[in-house]
Parts: structure tokens; sequence; C-alpha cells
């Protein structure tokens, strides 16, 4: 497993990317499907009577839970962005692609967001490698 500070030029379709949250204490993980965009697991939010969209996604957080396809500057949050190297084989690109975009549209089931069973993660990595699995729950990351 590694972690590799990436740069928006640098990603490729099907990566695997993550990004810091609050300072280091967790991260957030997705999926890069191209074109600045991320399909990514998030839990349910408080709902807030001030709800404002992004102009690029339409993403807001109090609006949106599950498995949800935002802009990357969504899903970053201001933060740094990461790309994920597994230690086992991954599958292919379009694979990657398909099988998020393949839950997104609810052809697949992941289940509900689950902090230390389902998470963003276990999510990431199941679409890259199709073992759902959360480096952050065994301390690793």
């Amino acid at each position: 497993m590694g972690l590799k500070p990436s740069s928006r030029s640098k990603l490729d379709p099907g990566d695997h990317i993550f990004s810091n949250r609050a300072g280091i204490l967790y991260y957030h993980h997705g999926i890069y499907v191209g074109d600045g965009m991320v399909i990514h697991l998030m839990p349910a939010e408080k709902k807030d009577k001030s709800v404002s969209l992004c102009p690029n996604c339409g993403y807001s957080k109090d609006r949106h839970s599950g498995i949800i396809k935002t802009c990357l500057d969504c899903f970053l949050d201001g933060n740094i962005l990461f790309t994920f190297i597994h230690p086992i084989p991954c599958r292919p690109p379009d694979e990657v692609i398909r099988i998020a975009t393949e839950f997104l549209q609810g052809k697949r089931d992941f289940g509900t967001y689950n902090l230390v069973f389902k998470n963003c993660e276990d999510f990431a990595s199941y679409c890259k490698t199709g073992v759902n699995f959360s480096y952050q729950r065994i301390g690793w990351v």
C-alpha cells in the first residue's frame, strides 16, 4: 500500500484517490472517473436549511449521501489530493469505472455507509481490486 501525493494533471480515469479530512485524522476515498469527476460513498450529513449547490456538479453536503458522483473540487473539499497505490493486483481502469458507475446507477448494491464495515475506502478498494478492505480500519493509513 502506498500514498502518493498527486496533482489533477496526473490523474488517470480508474485511479483510486483520496484526500485528508480533519487535518490528517482520517481520509476520504473515491474513484476518479475522468473529466474532473469522482464517484464516492458519503455518509448521511445533518440536514441544513441553507442548501448551496456546487455550480459544477450540483452537489450539496446536506442533500446528498450514499454513492454519489461529484466534481473533484467537491470531493477534495479544499484538502490535499493523493493517489492510492494498492499492494495487490488491480482491475483494468475501464472495469474500475464500470463497476463504480454500476453502483452509482443502482445496478449493484454496496449497502448503507457504515464507518467500520462499509466506508468510502471499502467502496473504492472494492471497485479497484475486488476486495472490500480499509487500511484505515487497521491503522495503516
